[in-house]
């Protein structure tokens, strides 16, 4: 617990430096991008720190995975009640859009803050029940903080109810990485399946001519 609490405290000092220099950096640069991108995309797009998680396959989940393609990356659980369904839901809509429209859709990821009870076969079942092609990930408690916290995302187990179960409070925000494995952005609740998919048509137009 104590070794725990210690990589804890180091990741929050870590990323709030990051956040810090991220905020200055946005200052400079933020006339540079169009104003109905405000928001959705980051000034200074950040490579992320090595990590190794696991797919629902099975297979190495790392920076590698992030890079060639857009990635949209959204932490939940499969046994969330109301957060995770929805958008879930929400992602796989925004993919029909973006068919819609002949557009390549991301690649969606979803990674487990519930490495206890979500193993491969739980991800796998969960991930297909709303697009085949949708990715699950999981893996050791200190390699998905250190991730997480990296990406901007938090998440924390709560007490266990009557039943002995327990439910995870954790961030409802998509974060967006760019083909080159870089932090690029974010869609912050709500999501709207139509506005993701128009607000990633002009994120990939900015990203191509800039």
């Amino acid at each position: 617990m104590r070794a725990k609490a210690i990589l804890i405290i180091v990741v929050i000092l870590l990323t709030g430096s990051s956040l810090a220099y991220w905020r200055a950096v946005s200052m400079a640069r933020q006339d540079a991008i169009p104003a109905e991108l405000m928001g959705s995309i980051w000034p200074d797009p950040q490579p992320l720190p090595s990590f190794q998680l696991a797919d629902h396959l099975g297979q190495s989940f790392g920076p590698e995975q992030l890079r060639g393609q857009w990635s949209l990356i959204f932490f939940g659980y499969t046994s969330c009640p109301d957060i995770c369904p929805t958008t879930m839901m929400t992602l796989a809509g925004m993919v029909a859009e973006l068919g819609k429209k002949d557009i390549t859709a991301p690649q969606v990821v979803m990674v487990s803050v519930d490495p206890e009870r979500d193993d491969a076969a739980a991800l796998r079942r969960y991930v297909a029940y709303f697009n085949k092609d949708f990715i699950g990930v999981n893996g050791d408690e200190a390699q998905l903080l250190v991730f997480a916290l990296n990406m901007g995302a938090m998440y924390s187990r709560e007490e266990l109810n009557e039943d002995g179960g327990y439910e995870i409070a954790h961030s409802a925000s998509i974060f967006l990485v760019d083909p080159e494995g870089r932090k690029f952005g974010l869609f912050s609740p709500p999501h709207i399946p139509e506005f993701m998919a128009d607000n990633l048509v002009q994120i990939q137009d900015y990203y191509e001519h800039n």
